[in-house]
């Protein structure tokens, strides 16, 4: 049973709403790279190359996840292994220019649905949500210690982001 008056409650039950429809396609025959794609060169398009443990540890999943994901990448063409530091034994893994592609269409698509439901709200409604939504984030990265590069962010490195 859920307490009306408890703003926690209430809040877990808009997030799992929001869950169902933040990455649902618009319209649905547009062409779209899977979920786990989607984060996965999100997650590399800002950063340097990164290693499959960075990787896992930033995405808060096991490596032998993050492996089979970056497999099916690969076989796309969407990520590459790319050259490390001098006598680095670990690949690194960055996108390559048909990844970005897609991803960059994905997102095209992600924020013209976003846009169809806050595209009449005032640019002030629309920031007060942004502030919002990117202070629950960091929040939730500054506990798992897996923080995430975002557009702007002075230096970014894979490394140092985690």
């Amino acid at each position: 049973m859920t307490d009306a008056n408890d703003s926690v409650q209430q809040m877990q039950y808009e997030l799992m709403l929001l869950s169902r429809y933040q990455l649902r396609p618009h319209p649905r025959d547009t062409p779209m790279i899977e979920r786990s794609a989607y984060l996965l060169l999100s997650r590399l398009e800002l950063v340097d190359p990164m290693t499959l443990k960075e990787l896992s540890h930033a995405l808060r999943l096991d490596t032998s996840t993050v492996h089979r994901q970056l497999g099916a990448l690969l076989r796309l063409g969407y990520v590459e292994y790319v050259p490390g530091a001098a006598g680095e034994v670990a690949r690194r893994v960055a996108p390559t220019t048909q990844g970005l592609a897609a991803l960059v269409q994905t997102r095209a698509t992600y924020e013209a649905g976003l846009r169809g439901v806050v595209g009449t709200w005032p640019e002030k409604k629309r920031q007060q949500l942004m502030v919002l939504l990117r202070e629950f984030n960091q929040d939730v990265e500054t506990m798992e210690d897996a923080p995430w590069p975002r557009l702007g962010d002075a230096a970014l490195s894979g490394t140092a982001q985690g």
